[in-house]
């Protein structure tokens, strides 16, 4: 119906009742428009601050635009953004039946150290280990060590969990944009399948997905 001079068009006629927002007001009070408006602004800002484009080569781009700021690369048909767990920035996913991987990316923040960060984070990661051992049934240790991603310092840790019939391997790694940094991310690789032979198609999604994985790089600029 078009609006007439009694209703103008920027109001809601009376058979249409009352608009969202003064029902809103009506039951809950002026307080809760102010709370839904928050709530919306959250929203926007996360949907703003991971931003996915698609590149020259078929991957698709996340670019984490608030701090930790970083990018990673996957391709949308084999690994796949769904939504992250708690506590995680971004979770990416790819499956082929029983096999099952993960690659997640965490905040890291390291307490206050002197020396270098390749001299503490060793120490620091003991404490990530017996964090993991609490989390996962079956853990078990594996190796650990110094770790380069993409010219920024960490250190990787590699375990074991699960059972015989669900094994899973992990490696996680925590690592900071430059020495002497203390907010960085704990980026993650885990590994779900049953025993026996992948075959050619699971080697491949395992390749791709461990390729998105080591495509974590600081800063939006990639080379």
């Amino acid at each position: 119906m078009a609006a007439t001079e009694d209703a103008p068009a920027n109001l809601v006629l009376p058979e249409y009742g009352p608009s969202g927002p003064e029902l809103i007001r009506r039951r809950l009070g002026p307080r809760a428009l102010r709370w839904l408006a928050a709530v919306v602004a959250v929203v926007v800002a996360g949907l703003v601050t991971l931003i996915a484009t698609q590149s020259g080569d078929g991957l698709t781009q996340l670019e984490h635009r608030s701090k930790p700021v970083f990018t990673l690369l996957h391709p949308p048909r084999q690994v796949r953004r769904v939504a992250p767990a708690p506590g995680e920035l971004v979770r990416l996913r790819s499956q082929r039946g029983p096999l099952e991987m993960t690659v997640t990316v965490r905040r890291l923040t390291l307490p206050a150290y002197e020396g270098s960060v390749s001299g503490f984070l060793p120490i620091y990661a003991d404490q990530h280990v017996r964090a993991l051992a609490a989390e996962l049934p079956g853990f078990r240790a594996g190796t650990d060590g110094k770790a380069r991603v993409n010219k920024a310092p960490g250190y990787q840790v590699r375990y074991e969990a699960g059972t015989a019939a669900r094994h899973t391997t992990g490696m996680d790694i925590l690592v900071v944009p430059e020495d002497g940094d203390r907010e960085g991310v704990i980026l993650r690789y885990r590994q779900t399948n049953p025993p026996g032979r992948l075959g050619a198609a699971g080697r491949d999604l395992i390749k791709a997905t461990r390729k998105a994985f080591r495509s974590f790089r600081f800063g939006l600029d990639r080379p």
